[in-house]
């Protein structure tokens, strides 16, 4: 009983053993069948190669006669037998590949001096439709087949062209190489790697380039007609513009030169991000400093006007460059000025007066001194001159001066000196008339105690007069 038991359990055993050996060998089989195939593929791919590269040769040496021999539609034929003839391929090469197929090397002309050059199998066993895309496949961008899905074309992963235009149809499963020459030259209608000699559009994109996301790596120079467009980073050197560079902010990490201005829309302006200060305007008047931070410089600041709402420090020594006349007139009131000697002079009640010193007295007119002719150095008393005085204000007038000669004047001074401080002029110069003649004030001291003053007429033409009024002390 139990020696029937186990030899039950031993032959399922041996049954499970020889099923495991069973898939085994079917899938070994399988692997190796795909191997063959995929030899047979290779081996496929690399006959059609070399007939491809025979066949070029051949029509580039013999472009004139295969030119002349096609037709848009009726192509020059060239077959294995005549490349062998003419030493394009070994005359062992063989005639079929390894589905038994011929090959059929066809070209027509589309248009002058170009022709469009296919390279067909024909005959033998119709290949898989995985053994025809992958022998496509390996040969690369020139290689293709003829597909059970669209016997009526020849078609590989970048062309396409109808069978019809060289009047075959050899069926499905069967190889094709599509070449193109133009002038002698091959031309396949896709980009080429390396330049060829006089054909230039042989590297030239007839459409638009699309990249699926992937880079563009190891360019030298780009140049473009139109826009360059991208949602991320540019990074480069240097960057040239004959335009403008347009951009809502522009952030640079080091100097910035412009050979004309730096310009800003709207009130906008300069500023110091790390200081928090600049430079901005927010009208048409005025240049403003951002948070009113102030303006420090070891050179000048000039203006027109310099305007303190404040108050005004130096720390050195304030130069006036306004040089009055004690006692003229001046306008408005307040202004500060010097005399020819440095002596710091105001403007009081309408003249220049001295800083701290006393006020002019202001009086009626009084005639001290008149005539109608030149006269020497006179003294003149001044007779109502208060007590304490030192300076006299005098009002002098010409009257009817006519052009005879030099201009009139009056020269005033004291001890009999004279001092050009104290000379004045009144009429015109020859060559004009002025029937109103002319005068003035002088603002100058005089001799004390004896309050006197010495004038004297310099010149005088046309039969005018003069007179010398005094109109206050000081």
């Amino acid at each position: 009983m139990n020696k029937r038991r186990n030899s039950g359990f031993v032959s399922i055993e041996i049954l499970v053993v020889l099923i495991v050996v069973a898939l085994a060998i079917a899938r070994g089989t399988q692997l190796y069948m795909e191997y063959l195939d995929g030899l047979n593929q290779q081996m496929a791919a690399q006959q059609q190669v070399k007939v491809a590269e025979a066949g070029s040769k051949y029509i580039k040496d013999n472009f004139a006669a295969v030119l002349a021999a096609a037709g848009p539609t009726t192509p020059a034929v060239i077959t294995i037998a005549m490349l062998k003839n003419t030493k394009y391929l070994p005359a062992g090469f063989s005639d079929k590949n390894i589905y038994g197929q011929d090959y059929r090397i066809l070209a027509r002309k589309p248009q002058a001096n170009q022709l469009e050059t296919l390279i067909i199998t024909t005959g033998g066993s119709a290949a898989g439709e995985i053994d025809i895309r992958r022998v496509a496949q390996i040969i690369g961008a020139q290689g293709g087949y003829i597909s059970a899905t669209n016997t009526a074309v020849a078609q590989g992963t970048a062309w396409q062209v109808p069978l019809s235009n060289f009047g075959v149809s050899p069926g499905a499963g069967r190889l094709a190489t599509a070449l193109f020459f133009q002038d002698g030259a091959i031309a396949n209608d896709y980009l080429y790697r390396n330049a060829v000699p006089g054909k230039p559009e042989l590297n030239e994109m007839n459409t638009a380039l699309g990249m699926r996301g992937n880079n563009i790596n190891a360019v030298g120079a780009i140049t473009a007609s139109g826009n360059i467009t991208t949602s991320a980073d540019i990074s480069g050197r240097n960057i040239t513009a004959t335009t403008k560079l347009s951009s809502v902010t522009a952030e640079i990490n080091g100097e910035t030169y412009t050979g004309g201005w730096f310009r800003t829309r709207g009130d906008g302006g300069w500023y110091s991000e790390k200081w928090g200060g600049g430079w901005y305007m927010s009208d048409s008047t005025w240049v403003r400093s951002w948070m009113n931070k102030s303006i420090y410089t070891g050179g000048q600041v000039r203006g027109g006007e310099v305007r303190s709402d404040g108050r005004t420090y130096v720390g050195e020594y304030l130069q006036l460059g306004g040089v009055a006349t004690e006692g003229a007139g001046c306008s408005p009131n307040g202004l500060v000025g010097r005399n020819a000697a440095g002596l710091t002079l105001s403007c009081q009640s309408g003249l220049w007066n001295k800083v701290g010193g006393q006020s002019l007295r202001m009086q009626a007119p009084r005639l001290i001194f008149s005539g109608s002719s030149a006269v020497g150095w006179t003294t003149v008393s001044l007779v109502d001159a208060p007590a304490g005085s030192q300076y006299v204000q005098l009002q002098y007038l010409f009257e009817i001066a006519y052009p005879d000669g030099a201009p009139n004047s009056v020269i005033f001074g004291r001890a009999n000196t004279f001092s050009p401080e104290y000379v004045v002029t009144a009429g015109r110069a020859g060559g004009s008339r002025d029937s109103a003649g002319g005068g003035g004030q002088v603002f100058l001291p005089f001799n004390t105690p004896s309050n006197t003053i010495q004038l004297r007429v310099n010149q005088l033409f046309g039969g005018g007069s003069y007179r010398v009024y005094v109109v206050g002390y000081m």
